[in-house]
């Protein structure tokens, strides 16, 4: 993984202990996991989630 993502192994273990992976990460890991046949939930990435209320109509 580290190899697709291109970076030091060592990044892989500080974000599993961070608890997230960066959402940048996402594509590469996506493509890595869709070639070995697994899910790769987006809750497991950093995204910045939206807000559940909708915007105001004159909002642009």
């Amino acid at each position: 993984m580290a190899g697709a993502l291109g970076i030091k192994p060592a990044a892989i273990s500080n974000a599993v202990s961070d608890g997230k992976f960066p959402s940048s990460w996402f594509e590469a890991v996506e493509r890595e996991c869709d070639r070995l046949g697994v899910d790769c939930p987006t809750d497991l990435f950093s995204f910045k989630r939206s807000s559940n209320s909708a915007a105001p109509a004159n909002a642009a």
